[in-house]
């Protein structure tokens, strides 16, 4: 870890709407908002490394991925039977779970479930078929379900990032579907999270991490102020992307709000080697807008 001065403790909010329309991407060390996008600028994105082949969905909508057993577009006409089905990625960001999953396997068609945008509207399906993935790009073909136009698209990697996205309403590759992987650490977004009791999808409002070299862990036992640098000695950091997650708020029923648990901490490390703690003290604006995450974090 490289030597430093342990830093001052900081006040950050970041202005999501009470809608959830917004991605915020945040840097501790920059304490700043590093990029911005509304939730529906992108559809899907590409795993953007060299040796990437993954695709993923816009788990901010609620989208749904399901692999059919056609082989070719023009077996695939409506969603009869079909539109209730699908996966979400898991939001721990495996790789290995995502759901359109390992697609060279057998290259099938795959309806894809549109989701929602920001008004709860649907906003259709259409279906998706990767043709090829090189080192330096994607290939693939799609369209509307109920329209016999057949889309070309193509994705360039480009290894400054983790993921490159794609729009299919704009038919173009969204490159800053984030910004590059060393510019952020927290995602301030609307994701699809597994409850299984009773086992569905459902949509939440949290924090995803980096998944570039990025760890974190929960602090419990220990009020935020006593936290230091020896807490992360011993202790076992996660490289999934929801440890901080949606849990840190929880809503009343009786009062129609949320409140946040500021005892409840988290440490993360940066890609520099860096260790920050952190902990949320509001959800709401100075006016009571909702859609606010509003933390204290410190570098230790």
């Amino acid at each position: 870890m490289p030597r430093h001065a342990e830093g001052e403790s900081l006040i950050a909010q970041i202005d999501m709407g009470s809608d959830y329309k917004n991605q915020i991407w945040f840097s501790l060390g920059q304490n700043k908002v590093t990029y911005k996008n509304l939730k529906t600028d992108w559809d899907i994105c590409f795993d953007a490394s060299s040796g990437g082949y993954h695709v993923l969905l816009n788990g901010s909508r609620a989208m749904r991925a399901y692999k059919t057993p056609y082989s070719s577009f023009a077996e695939l006409t409506d969603t009869v039977g079909l539109g209730a089905n699908g996966k979400a990625d898991m939001p721990s960001g495996n790789l290995d779970s995502t759901a359109i999953g390992n697609w060279q396997l057998d290259n099938k068609v795959y309806l894809i479930n549109r989701g929602y945008n920001e008004q709860g509207l649907h906003t259709g399906y259409y279906k998706l078929k990767i043709t090829s993935v090189t080192t330096n790009q994607y290939r693939f073909e799609y369209g509307d379900v109920f329209d016999a136009k057949i889309y070309q698209g193509l994705v360039v990697k480009d290894d400054n990032y983790n993921f490159i996205g794609y729009s299919f309403s704009s038919h173009a590759q969204f490159k800053n579907v984030e910004p590059r992987k060393t510019e952020f650490d927290l995602c301030f977004t609307n994701y699809t999270h597994l409850f299984y009791d009773p086992l569905q999808y459902y949509q939440v409002t949290g924090v995803l991490c980096n998944t570039y070299k990025t760890r974190a862990m929960k602090i419990t036992n220990k009020s935020f102020s006593t936290i230091t640098l020896y807490d992360t000695l011993g202790r076992k950091f996660s490289s999934n992307r929801n440890v901080i997650g949606y849990e840190w708020k929880t809503f009343d029923l009786n009062t129609n709000l949320y409140s946040v648990d500021p005892n409840l901490s988290y440490i993360l490390m940066d890609h520099n080697g860096y260790y920050y703690k952190l902990h949320f003290v509001d959800f709401y604006t100075n006016s009571g807008v909702k859609g606010a995450p509003k933390f204290e974090f410190k570098r230790l």
